[in-house]
């Protein structure tokens, strides 16, 4: 469920050699090719374009967890729909472990020490190295990608605070951790397909590198994305409530419905427009897609709610403070050291349009949370 959040993590913080050598271990694997300099000269010229846009139709199609005339908080995260499939690969070496204890306790039951001989001796060590080896693999190297869907928070958050005139990123730290972003510099594309895609890019961030995230279902259709999108603008620019109705809640509780309707977040307008062959397929793959719902709903079981810092909590309260930015010095040393050695992939050709002035806001005192690589 966060890979895609993990691979964009890993394109920022390591290095063009580590990259490569990556690269030349594992050529298809998208995490670990090495970047090119992006040049952000396109985003820029079609920057006011894209935040001048406006659509007819506001509606939230998200999973909102919070909304009132402050804060609008919604589900984001990439691939949310194909939620569970670690989780059912992760499962299945647990199985070496239950059966080689099986096999221990039956041959045990069936054997006594008068007819215990050679050959029951050699089984009992194959199976305690059966046993013992799977769980000693996992854990060492694929633990960590177990923890992209489990293990985790439960899901990736994204909160509008309209007071403050801020974006919260709520993601683990293995995927950069919380961060606090201006509204004012957003960055918006609604691509077919995908999730709605919501980023900060240099030179407009106050990051010297790029913060994308993908808010809501995924959807085929264009106009539900810009629907979205307008849903979202007229609550922060427009007056809050007063600007749009109010969402359905969704619930933070690690509920079935969700995890088994997932799958079809984006097969919606395809399957009501389809023929009885269509159906009939969705019917004799239906073993399979019960499964992938049940990894779903395991994987959000062994999730935890995610919890914003106080000072995030209170953001637009009367008397509360406003949290500070997210700025590079808010990362460790060598994090920082890394995210700066890479700012090379960032940069603005000679003759784009220059950014808009920064808001700047009173550095207080927040809780650090310190990104971490799972790699």
């Amino acid at each position: 469920m966060y890979l895609m959040e993990w691979i964009l993590w890993l394109s920022v913080i390591k290095s063009d050699a580590w990259l490569q050598e990556q690269a030349d271990e594992n050529p298809n694997d998208l995490a670990s090719r090495p970047l090119e300099p992006v040049y952000e000269d396109l985003l820029v010229a079609e920057y006011a374009r894209l935040r001048a846009a406006r659509s007819d139709h506001a509606e939230s199609r998200s999973p909102v967890y919070a909304c009132d005339n402050t804060i609008l908080e919604m589900r984001c995260g990439a691939m949310e729909e194909k939620r569970g499939f670690i989780t059912l690969i992760s499962a299945f070496f647990s199985l070496p472990t239950i059966a080689g204890i099986d096999l221990m306790c039956l041959s045990f039951s069936l054997s006594t020490w008068e007819t215990w001989d050679y050959d029951d001796t050699i089984l009992l060590i194959i199976l305690l190295i059966g046993s013992l080896g799977a769980p000693y693999i996992y854990f060492k190297y694929l633990f960590r990608f177990t923890r992209l869907e489990s293990f985790t928070s439960r899901h990736l958050l994204i909160r509008f605070n309209r007071i403050t005139r801020q974006v919260c990123l709520h993601r683990p730290p293995s995927c950069g951790g919380i961060a606090v972003l201006p509204w004012d510099d957003i960055h918006h594309d609604a691509v077919p397909g995908v999730n709605l895609v919501v980023g900060w890019y240099p030179p407009y961030s106050p990051l010297p590198f790029p913060n994308m995230v993908f808010v809501g279902k995924k959807s085929v259709s264009e106009f539900d994305m810009k629907a979205e999108w307008e849903y979202i603008r007229r609550y922060m620019d427009e007056g809050g409530l007063d600007a749009v109705s109010p969402p359905r809640l969704s619930s933070h509780l690690p509920l079935p419905w969700p995890a088994f309707a997932a799958q079809f977040e984006a097969l919606g307008p395809y399957l009501r427009h389809s023929g009885p062959l269509t159906w009939l397929g969705m019917l004799l793959i239906s073993p399979a897609l019960l499964v992938i719902g049940l990894g779903h709903w395991v994987s959000l079981m062994l999730c935890w709610r995610p919890r914003w810092p106080k000072i995030i909590r209170e953001a637009g309260l009367p008397g509360k403070p406003t949290p500070p930015l997210t700025t590079i010095d808010d990362y460790p040393p060598d994090v920082r050291a890394a995210l700066l050695e890479n700012t090379h992939r960032w940069v603005v050709r000679p003759g784009s349009p220059p950014p808009r002035p920064k808001f700047s806001l009173t550095r207080r005192k927040r809780p650090r949370v310190t990104p971490r690589d799972p790699v």
